[in-house]
């Protein structure tokens, strides 16, 4: 146990808990990742496949409507004060032949997506397809119960009853997901993970075996 102790540092208890820490944050995406992706398309089709908290979900987006909620973020400071909310995003319902779903995209892509919902109420009531193009790669989620009012509300204006928003059941959220960055992050998880194993293993060796240098009062005597 001593010798076991040992082999532990500074430099080995950094890689480790960051290590840690980097595994924590990206393996449940690299997982969904590695799962056949649904594309958008397929949520229209009525014998299409389900989707459901934690699908990959990727392609064209071809609909969506006007957005039902906006994301920021902003700073706590020390002092109490916190800095002006900076847009992170915005909410808008999905069509999915299924039940309630949405999309939540980043702020770069709200302009695009203001520009397809215009395109999409167009088509409710022409019949002309969108012609704006946006592809959108992510994960669903289940749509927490603050959004999800929003959400309900916002289709009870369109003239659902609650009844059948009941039955639609609740709603999922396909959430942009930076898979690149989530791979950068996990390769670079791993890479700490096998450095602090490696050195904890060389420190442990040397607490069992030592260094395998005499020391200088084992020398022999030298004329």
């Amino acid at each position: 146990m001593k010798n076991i102790l040992r082999g532990f540092s500074r430099e080995v208890f950094f890689f480790l808990v960051f290590a840690g820490f980097l595994l924590y944050m990206t393996v449940p995406d690299v997982v969904i990742f590695l799962k056949p992706a649904i594309s958008f398309e397929e949520l229209l089709e009525e014998d299409g496949r389900t989707l459901e908290a934690g699908s990959h979900v990727s392609g064209r987006v071809p609909y969506v409507l006007e957005h039902f909620a906006s994301e920021s973020t902003y700073t706590q400071r020390s002092d109490g004060s916190r800095s002006g909310s900076r847009s992170t995003g915005r909410f808008y319902p999905l069509f999915w032949t299924g039940g309630l779903a949405a999309l939540k995209c980043r702020q770069a892509d709200v302009e695009t997506l203001d520009q397809l919902a215009e395109e999409t109420y167009l088509y409710l009531m022409t019949g002309e397809e969108p012609t704006t193009v946006f592809s959108m790669e992510g994960k669903a989620e289940p749509l927490n119960e603050k959004l999800t009012n929003y959400y309900r509300e916002y289709m009870a204006d369109m003239d659902f009853t609650a009844d059948e928003l009941d039955a639609l059941g609740q709603p999922l959220c396909v959430r942009y997901v930076n898979f690149t960055a989530v791979w950068v992050m996990f390769a670079i998880g791993v890479l700490l993970a096998v450095l602090g194993v490696l050195l904890f293993l060389r420190r442990y060796r040397l607490a069992v075996h030592g260094s395998g240098l005499q020391r200088a009062e084992d020398l022999p005597d030298v004329p």
